[in-house]
């Protein structure tokens, strides 16, 4: 396993960059060596930083891999182009698409999160062991934010730890939804992880839906995820608004405590 500090840096080569979508790869880094595995906790990140245009640029990331694969780390990378929401695009992910191929190497800190699941229910949040198991988590991701919450469910299922997973999953569009092959096999693997699709902005022209349509709501919300318990955690990722508005819905149906969020 490495071994590093939150703000030791590390470097990792590219060894597979592969496009899944028209603005969305899958990028292996490889360890050292084949045995080590990153042990990144779920739902932590590490920090990717590089030098642009002379200064230094971070963004954090949760791979898509298990915590203990062997030999490479994986994650799913959506570059930002220039758009009417982001009009001068993702600095950092434009670079990433341009600049780093297969054999270059990127230097990583970290790890850091304020979530850590150790399994069979039991969370760390905030550097604080929760009093309660939890047999539910609830989980809201928007867009790219999918990573984090999706590295919680896949230790639950192969664990195969008896929590009951929900995770909602908020889109603009179908060909939006990052992690689909993933998310599907989560379900095949674990009857107790179910993934509810919603779609922002999706039109009829858009071809057949069979999921959830508009914003998360707090009528979505009750459709799919526990109740308000103890033994219940509700976790969140995604854009500045995406969070406003689960908060907002988390604050409306009373769950004080027990909810992860920026």
């Amino acid at each position: 396993m490495i071994e590093k500090n939150e703000d030791d840096e590390f470097s990792l080569k590219l060894v597979k960059k592969e496009a899944i979508s028209p603005d969305t790869y899958e990028m292996a880094f490889e360890f050292p060596n084949p045995e080590w595995i990153m042990g990144l906790f779920p739902a932590g990140h590490l920090f990717m930083h590089a030098d642009i245009d002379g200064k230094r640029v971070t963004k954090k990331y949760t791979p898509i891999s298990p915590v203990n694969e062997k030999g490479t780390i994986v994650f799913v990378i959506k570059v930002y182009r220039p758009c009417e929401e982001f009009p001068n695009g993702g600095q950092f992910t434009a670079w990433m698409e341009k600049n780093v191929n297969v054999g270059d190497s990127l230097l990583f800190s970290g790890p850091i999160g304020m979530i850590k699941y150790h399994g069979y229910g039991q969370i760390e949040f905030k550097k604080k062991m929760l009093e309660t198991k939890k047999t539910k988590i609830g989980l809201l991701a928007g867009g790219s934010g999918i990573t984090p919450m999706y590295s919680i469910a896949l230790a639950s299922s192969l664990a195969k730890d008896g929590v009951a997973v929900t995770l909602i999953f908020s889109n603009k569009t179908k060909d939006d939804i990052l992690c689909k092959k993933e998310l599907d096999a989560l379900e095949a693997m674990n009857p107790n992880c179910k993934v509810v699709h919603t779609l922002t902005r999706h039109k009829e022209e858009h071809g057949e839906w069979n999921g959830e349509v508009g914003r998360i709501t707090a009528a979505m919300f009750q459709k799919y995820m526990p109740a308000h318990a103890d033994d219940v955690f509700i976790a969140l990722c995604g854009n500045k608004g995406f969070c406003e508005n689960a908060a907002a819905i988390l604050d409306e149906l009373g769950y004080v405590s027990g909810v992860s969020r920026p």
